[in-house]
């Protein structure tokens, strides 16, 4: 990665820092409700949006605290197309462990080259899904959301790759403190992804997330 590319990400992890700090237990109360609500695998995706929405409404100097109202009302607007587009990359990656399987037990290539592209397919959707969620979560149509993540996630494809990067070492970091991945890491990798985003985005015409409240 070239110095223009780390240094955004630099900037957005010291930033997170400071707003997780000042903000330690709504932080810490958005991570344990999104890991809850998580746990039955087809809601992570309005799960995630919702706290998307709370991480947002933190942000916003007008709100004191979390905007519950806001969060739920988006939630209750967004979640059938946050579930299904939560449900893609799981999808992907499901389908590609069979062809794994299948390659590993037949010695199949065909089978073993599936598998490494719908591994990959996985791996570009769950880059997708982190500016197509924040979309949903700032109150866009699904359209405008998944059409801008889209196009966030290919102009920006180092900074996406970092991102997801960070965001798989913080989630193996914290649950490796067992008890820290309902705490902290959704509250986190959230406020990270917003921030970084927000940040590289400064510099796009237009704007993806100008709805962001900074």
């Amino acid at each position: 990665m070239t110095e223009t590319n780390l240094d955004p990400m630099y900037a957005s992890i010291e930033q997170t820092g400071r707003f997780v700090w000042k903000h330690l237990v709504s932080v810490v109360s958005i991570s344990v409700v999104w890991f809850l609500a998580s746990l039955p695998i087809v809601t992570v995706g309005p799960a995630t949006v919702g706290a998307y929405r709370a991480v947002l409404s933190l942000r916003d100097d007008g709100h004191a605290g979390i905007d519950r109202s806001g969060v739920w009302a988006t939630v209750r607007k967004q979640a059938v197309h946050a579930t299904l587009l939560g449900f893609i990359p799981l999808i992907l990656f499901v389908i590609a462990g069979n062809y794994v399987l299948a390659y590993l037990v037949s010695g199949t290539v065909v089978a073993g080259l599936l598998g490494l592209c719908c591994a990959y397919a996985g791996l570009y959707a769950s880059l997708v899904s982190i500016p197509t969620l924040l979309g949903l979560a700032a109150g866009n149509s699904v359209s405008t959301a998944l059409t801008e993540g889209v196009l966030w996630t290919a102009r920006h494809a180092i900074g996406a790759v970092a991102l997801g990067i960070v965001t798989g070492v913080l989630l193996v970091l914290t649950s490796l403190l067992t008890v820290a991945v309902a705490l902290v890491f959704a509250g986190v990798a959230f406020a990270l992804h917003i921030e970084f985003i927000s940040v590289v985005s400064e510099t796009d015409a237009p704007v993806p997330t100008a709805v962001i409240e900074r």
